[in-house]
C-alpha cells in the first residue's frame, strides 16, 4: 500500500541525484511511497514497476542498481527476503502513528517494532529491536512479553540502532490526530510553503526529509563533508588530461549551475564520456564550446546533438553549387548550319 511521504525542493538540485537518469530519480521518489515506516520494501522489480510505472517501459532492476551505486539505497537479502532499504529514511520521514510496524528485517535479520496504545497508535518510548523468533511473542504478549514480564523483556531486547535513535521520538510519540504535529521552530526544521507532499491527504510535512545534515543542497545518503574535502574535482580533471584553463572554466560553469563537485559526480562524468566514446578532455571541451555551456556531460545529450555519430557514419550529403554551370559546365556553343535548298516534290 502506498503511503504519504515528503520531498524537499532541494532534492532536484542535489549534485549526486542529477547524475542519475530521470527514470532513476522518479523511481527513487516512488520508492518512498512504497516503503514501510523503516524505509524498507521487498526488492521485486516487476511489482514495483506495476505500482509506479504501469504504462512505461522502464527497467526497474537496472535503475535500482544505479541508485544503489550512489549510496541512496541498500540492496540485501535477510531471512530469505530480498530487501530494498532507503538509507537515512527514518531520520527524515515522520510516519503516522497508526502506520503498522515493518515486516521486513534489516541486513542483520533484526526487526523493528513499537509499543502501542489501545487505539494502535505508537506511544512514547524507543523502538524495540527483535529477532524473528521473538516477533510472535511480542504481538501475542506471551513469553518474555507477557504483561508481568514486559519491563525485563524491553530491557533485554536489542538496543535501538543509531539511525533509529535520531528519529525515535518522532516515530514513537503518540499522535492524537494527523494534523497536530508540532514543527520545531528552527532554520533547519521550518515548514516551507512550497514543499511538495507526494500524498495531499497528509498534513505531516517535514521539509528536511531529504536533508541528512541540514545542508540545503544535500539529500538522503549524502557523503560526509569530511570525506568530500579530501577529493579535488579540478585535480581529477587534470589527471585525466583536461588542461588547467579548461578545468578552471568548467568548474566556473558548474558553480553557476549549482553543481557541487563530489567524487561521485566526477566518476559519473568520466563514465558518461566513456559511454560517448570520447576522452574526458574532449567531453569537457565540448561542454565549454557550446553556446550555452554544460556543467555536466551525458552521452545521450552528446549523441543527440551529433546524430551522425549514432550510426558511426559521416554524412555524405553535398551542398549544391551556387551556379549550375559550376557543376555541369557552361552550355556548349554550336556553329549555325547553312540553309540548303532541296529540290523535288514533297512526299
Amino acid at each position: 500500500m502506498a503511503r504519504s511521504r515528503n520531498i524537499k525542493p532541494s532534492f532536484f538540485m542535489n549534485e549526486d541525484i542529477i547524475e542519475l537518469p530521470y527514470e532513476a530519480r522518479l523511481l527513487f521518489i516512488g520508492l518512498w511511497t512504497l516503503a514501510d515506516r523503516e524505509g524498507r520494501l521487498e526488492n521485486r522489480p516487476k511489482k514495483i514497476k506495476m505500482s509506479l510505472f504501469p504504462a512505461d517501459d522502464i527497467n526497474v532492476a537496472e535503475q535500482l542498481e544505479n541508485i544503489s551505486k550512489f549510496g541512496f539505497i541498500e540492496l540485501y537479502n535477510a531471512d530469505g527476503i530480498d530487501v530494498i532499504h532507503i538509507v537515512n529514511f527514518v531520520k527524515h520521514q515522520n510516519p503516522h502513528g497508526l502506520e503498522k510496524d515493518s515486516e521486513l528485517p534489516d541486513r542483520n535479520g533484526i526487526y523493528t517494532v513499537y509499543q502501542r496504545n489501545p487505539k494502535n497508535k505508537t506511544i512514547v518510548g524507543k523502538a524495540i529491536q527483535l529477532n524473528k523468533a521473538d516477533l510472535k511473542h511480542f504481538y501475542d504478549k506471551t513469553g518474555p512479553f507477557a504483561p508481568q514480564n514486559t519491563g525485563s523483556a524491553v530491557e533485554n531486547s536489542y538496543q535501538e540502532s543509531e539511525s533509529n535513535q535520531a528519529n525515535s521520538s518522532g516515530n514513537t510519540q503518540e499522535q492524537l490526530d494527523n494534523g497536530s504535529k508540532t514543527v520545531s521552530i528552527s532554520d533547519q526544521n521550518a515548514l516551507i510553503p512550497d514543499s511538495f507532499n507526494l500524498n495531499p491527504d497528509s498534513l505531516n510535512l517535514n521539509p528536511d526529509s531529504l536533508n541528512p545534515e541540514g545542508n540545503n543542497n544535500s539529500a538522503v545518503g549524502e557523503v560526509d563533508s569530511s570525506t568530500q574535502a579530501k577529493f579535488s574535482f579540478k585535480s581529477a580533471l587534470k589527471k585525466n588530461g583536461v588542461p588547467e584553463k579548461d578545468a578552471a572554466e568548467f568548474l566556473q560553469v558548474r558553480k553557476a549551475k549549482k553543481a557541487q563537485n563530489t567524487e561521485n559526480a566526477f566518476d559519473a562524468l568520466l563514465n558518461e564520456a566513456q559511454k560517448a566514446g570520447i576522452t574526458l578532455q574532449q567531453a569537457v571541451e565540448y561542454c565549454l564550446k557550446r553556446q550555452n555551456p554544460w556543467g555536466a556531460f551525458k552521452a545521450s545529450w552528446y549523441l543527440n546533438e551529433k546524430p551522425e555519430m549514432t550510426t558511426g557514419q559521416q554524412s555524405n550529403h553535398q551542398s549544391l553549387p551556387r551556379n549550375v554551370n559550376d557543376q555541369w559546365g557552361a552550355p556548349k556553343k554550336y556553329e549555325p548550319v547553312a540553309h540548303t535548298a532541296v529540290k523535288g516534290e514533297l512526299i
